[in-house]
């Protein structure tokens, strides 16, 4: 029997005198509360003659057993340093710059959606970019508000896990659209580039539309399905198919996206003047590369090995708030080479469709 007061920091059950953080696994589950409510009283199967683990704490029968299966043991590794993180001013000063770039980009990405949605004339390509701006801004929204739980230091609410993993299903959902939204677009400009009579011959005209439903769907009943095995805390079937669909984005979609993109390089390389929209898809594609694909790679090898790193989390997280800001300031600088163009202007030459200017619905 052991007693936790109310002001006692979650952290505490990090403490080497008592059962690892896994014990907290039950309040991981995001139909439950924290485990430790007032008044609540945990119990779990343990049995250890050879360790006490004094202190003084509230009325909270605990009872833990040894032997973790795998997916306790990953969201053991993913507890620990989720509370370590809190207590390190360095670990604050990343998330507070990330909470800064983040309204930065929100607001770059909020009139992307503005122009485009209503303003600049569509065509096949700003129907794609409209749709990742939409996306980028979900996931700056539920990034810029897990940087504020961290920098308050919210983590004193016995509800922070409930929290963390909800954002992080937001976060994630908008990663898989965007990242289907990229692997198509390097794709088509790549065949329209390499076949451009043919795409122009059989391209269907509401192609873009079709596909970026499809990849909302289709990244949709992924976090929905990843929810519900966490509400109703199937730990295991959740890591297994967080694998399944982690290793199908790493070694599907991101090497297609990264060919398609190496191809267009080349060919863009041997032209004397490219256009600014081939120019834009490039960087942004480079950008997302180099910022977003190393945090898909991190998660990967994560959930492979349960194995967390305390530095690497807020640096990754510094690198998918970067790639979500980036585009609305690239589309800008690409789109404007005279100061008096005003913004929808801008977005106008950027956007234009240099092989295919077929308006769309």
């Amino acid at each position: 029997m052991y007693s936790f007061s109310k002001q006692d920091h979650p952290s505490l059950l990090l403490s080497p005198y008592l059962p690892p953080a896994s014990l907290l696994l039950s309040g991981i589950c995001l139909r439950s509360t924290f485990i430790l409510t007032m008044g609540s009283t945990l119990s779990l199967n343990y049995t250890d003659n050879q360790q006490n683990y004094p202190g003084n704490y509230s009325t909270c029968s605990v009872s833990y057993r040894n032997v973790l299966n795998e997916a306790e043991l990953f969201f053991e590794q993913f507890l620990s340093i989720a509370f370590l993180s809190t207590r390190n001013s360095n670990v604050h000063v990343v998330f507070f710059l990330s909470f800064l770039i983040g309204i930065v980009g929100m607001v770059g990405n909020g009139s992307v959606i503005w122009l485009l949605g209503f303003h600049v004339k569509r065509n096949n390509f700003t129907i794609y970019v409209l749709n990742l701006a939409i996306a980028d801004f979900i996931m700056l929204v539920s990034v810029t508000a897990l940087s504020v739980i961290i920098c308050i230091d919210l983590s004193k609410e016995y509800d922070i896990i409930t929290k963390v993993l909800f954002l992080g299903q937001i976060s994630s959902f908008a990663y898989y659209v965007g990242l289907y939204l990229l692997t198509a677009i390097s794709v088509e400009r790549c065949l329209s580039i390499l076949f451009p009579i043919w795409v122009h011959c059989h391209r269907p005209k509401h192609l873009s539309i079709i596909v970026s439903v499809l990849f909302w769907i289709v990244s949709a009943l992924i976090t929905v399905t990843e929810f519900l095995l966490q509400y109703f805390c199937l730990l295991d079937f959740w890591l297994t198919f967080s694998r399944i669909f982690s290793g199908i984005n790493l070694f599907i979609f991101t090497p297609v996206m990264v060919v398609s993109t190496l191809i267009l390089f080349i060919k863009m390389s041997f032209r004397h003047q490219s256009g600014k929209l081939h120019k834009t898809l490039l960087i942004v594609l480079l950008f997302f590369i180099i910022t977003a694909v190393p945090f898909s790679i991190f998660f990967f090898f994560s959930i492979i090995d349960y194995n967390f790193h305390s530095i690497a989390l807020p640096i990754y997280h510094l690198l998918v708030v970067l790639n979500s800001s980036i585009n609305p300031i690239i589309y800008f600088f690409v789109g404007n080479q005279c100061t008096c163009k005003s913004i929808k202007v801008v977005f106008q030459n950027v956007f234009k469709d240099e092989t295919e200017l077929t308006e769309v619905g």
